[in-house]
């Protein structure tokens, strides 16, 4: 496998970046192609050949991605051409990620394997899969926040729509999606490719659609193709695995720890096997610090809790590891200015709990 990754100018010189595979960046390419717009220039600035750019088997930074996308939208004159790009799918187009994942049994299946192998196509985002109040959520949050990219989540978040219509059955139908970036001028485009309640300026990007369709069955799968692939993929898994993002890793044990209140760094650097100075230095290499990931996780999910209305704000406050309801008031009017019963009565669903 090759990484091009050394030929883009990095973003911090203390951050690594993260990798994307090639098949990314193809599928930009690739669609203004057709469009007949030519990438020399884009493939001069960054001293590729068409032939580096359209390998099966190269990785890319990030950045790199994030540069054609900005060069596709500087071409385009098109600020929401990531949804034109995303809605573009082809079988030939879809890497070995995605044949794997749509000859799974389940959508279920594909759902929870596409979380795992997620690094592959992107090492720079965080994806989740959870089940609530009949909903199942395919959640995209970018590890280094400073690296987000509107462009690339409206191409994604269409991909992944226009693949489940396509290979799983036109019959899923999304009951919400929500972008992490601001509200565009025209919300037309947005709505005529998902057809459903658009949310923006949320704490994560995810997808929602009613949990009955985890069951559905993949009409294409081939379960020997799909064993044969999978272990085409478990090596570069493995070596990628080692490169994780800390932050990613320790915000998904806070995470789990939420409701103890148990959010001591020390423990947290023994489940890591590291030291809990190792542990402070290497998430501020990542741009990071403890404090800020503990914040932002129960920001997060004290959104979640609210707008779901499910449950009283004393509960809440316990679920995120809060003493007392006062407490909790007082951090999330810091994060979004508003205090929870208000945050509830403009977001939320049906009557407030108090």
């Amino acid at each position: 496998m090759t990484d091009k990754g050394s030929r883009q100018k990095p973003v911090s010189s203390k951050r690594a970046v993260p990798s994307v595979a090639a098949a990314s960046i193809q599928s930009v390419c690739v669609y203004l192609e057709s469009q007949n717009y030519s990438l020399d220039e884009w493939r001069a600035s960054h001293g590729l050949s068409r032939e580096e750019v359209m390998a099966p088997d190269g990785r890319f930074q990030l950045t790199v991605l994030h540069d054609v996308l900005d060069y596709a939208v500087s071409v385009t004159k098109n600020p929401c051409v990531g949804l034109l790009i995303g809605a573009e799918i082809s079988t030939s187009s879809m890497g070995v990620i995605g044949h794997i994942l749509f000859n799974n049994r389940t959508l279920g299946e594909a759902l929870t394997q596409y979380v795992r192998l997620a690094a592959l196509v992107n090492e720079g985002l965080a994806i989740e899969l959870e089940v609530d109040d009949g909903e199942a959520i395919v959640s995209f949050e970018y590890i280094q926040p400073a690296l987000y990219h509107a462009v690339n989540i409206d191409r994604m978040l269409v991909q992944t729509v226009a693949r489940a219509k396509k290979y799983v059955s036109e019959q899923v139908f999304m009951t919400r999606v929500g972008f992490h970036h601001e509200e565009p001028a025209s919300r037309l485009p947005y709505d005529e490719y998902f057809d459903c309640p658009l949310n923006f300026s949320e704490p994560r990007s995810y997808i929602a659609f009613d949990h009955k369709f985890l069951d559905f069955e993949l009409p294409q799968r081939n379960p020997y193709l799909h064993q044969a692939l999978s272990r085409q993929v478990e090596s570069l898994l493995g070596r990628l695995r080692q490169h994780r993002s800390l932050s990613a890793r320790v915000r998904h044990l806070i995470s789990g720890r939420l409701s103890q209140g148990d959010f001591d760094a020390e423990a947290i650097a023994s489940e890591l096997c590291i030291s809990r100075h190792t542990l402070y230095r290497r998430l501020k290499a990542e741009g990071n610090s403890f404090h800020d990931i503990i914040e932002s996780a129960r920001r997060d999910k004290a959104v979640a809790y609210l707008r779901k209305n499910k449950y009283a704000l004393s509960e809440i406050a316990f679920l995120l590891g809060f003493s007392e309801l006062s407490a909790f008031s007082r951090a999330f009017k810091r994060w979004t200015g508003q205090s929870p019963a208000s945050y509830r009565r403009s977001n939320g669903s049906g009557p407030a709990k108090h």
